[in-house]
């Protein structure tokens, strides 16, 4: 059984993708799992920050330098610079507002499952995508309530509030259940967990396909425009903090930019449902795809990258 979970887990991108390929092909049950998008996606917060050991979570901080610059990288300078390149293409107000929500959101909690996939070390995910989780309603205020045109596309304050109770109720609860069930339970229990968490995100995939599979029938090439343009965010994130960090060594940088390419979208949606533009909240929505996808792609190149070296 372990085998099968953990199976699930390592293959998470393909269920990702599969997922979304499935609600596409049945919109009726895209429709039917549409409603359950925003709880699950709660639910998956919680579940995800359940893997998040304190004491990992102390040791992420032994390199504070370190994990502050990736952090003000991820979830500063990513936003800024996708609003400004946004702003100088004449990209339209709601899809410039929902690429930089895409770029202010935090790494994906259970991105350390990406991270055995593409074969580094799953505990330089975690350590910066822990902290960055738990600052990420502060960035997304302050960097949203400074960069200019977003005013008239969300209210920033109220975004950083539900997005902050989000994350707060979420650890909360995680932190409750790791005391309910021991830190050794919880971790003999680790493949379940993460095998449920990439059901879950297959599920909220083909719920997501919904609003697509609306979009792609009201404006079929908008849709692919804007899955366009969420693909190279994702992938141009990726590059460009991998370029940032390669200096600070080979391993490090690759997890800082795999951090960058897999954002946690299920909080950020979650907070902006029913708030926003329809069309914002499509592009936010669209880009589950490419960070499902990214970690395939992520693979090949990082094992180029690790035979030609680099920095220790």
């Amino acid at each position: 059984m372990d085998g099968a979970l953990r199976s699930i887990a390592l293959h998470a991108p393909l269920v990702m993708v599969g997922a979304v390929v499935l609600g596409l092909a049945l919109p009726s049950l895209a429709s039917l799992l549409s409603p359950m998008v925003v709880p699950l996606a709660t639910l998956l917060i919680v579940i995800s920050m359940m893997r998040v050991d304190p004491h990992a979570l102390r040791l992420a901080f032994r390199r504070p330098g370190h994990i502050a610059l990736a952090s003000v990288v991820l979830l500063v300078l990513m936003p800024a610079i996708t609003l400004a390149i946004a702003i100088a293409l004449g990209l339209p107000t709601w899809l410039a507002t929902g690429l930089t929500l895409i770029a202010a959101a935090p790494p994906l909690s259970s991105a350390a499952a990406f991270a055995v996939l593409v074969r580094i070390d799953p505990a330089l995910v975690t350590a910066l995508s822990i902290p960055a989780t738990l600052v990420s309603p502060l960035t997304v205020w302050s960097v949203t309530s400074v960069l200019p045109g977003l005013e008239r596309g969300l209210d920033v304050t109220a975004l950083s509030l539900r997005l902050g109770i989000l994350v707060a109720t979420a650890f909360g609860l995680a932190l409750i259940a790791r005391r309910l069930f021991g830190r050794a339970r919880i971790e003999r229990s680790a493949p379940a967990i993460d095998a449920s968490s990439v059901i879950l995100i297959g599920i909220i995939g083909i719920g997501l396909t919904y609003d697509i599979g609306i979009a792609l029938r009201l404006d079929a090439l908008e849709w692919f425009a804007i899955l366009a343009a969420t693909s190279i965010l994702s992938f141009g994130s990726c590059a460009a903090t991998l370029a940032i960090f390669w200096r600070a060594g080979r391993d490090r940088a690759v997890a800082a930019s795999l951090a960058a390419a897999v954002r946690n979208i299920a909080p950020m949606m979650a907070a902006i449902f029913g708030v926003v533009e329809p069309r914002i909240y499509l592009v936010v929505v669209t880009a589950q795809i490419p960070s499902f996808a990214a970690p395939l792609f992520m693979r090949p190149l990082f094992q180029r990258l690790g035979r030609m070296g680099g920095p220790a």
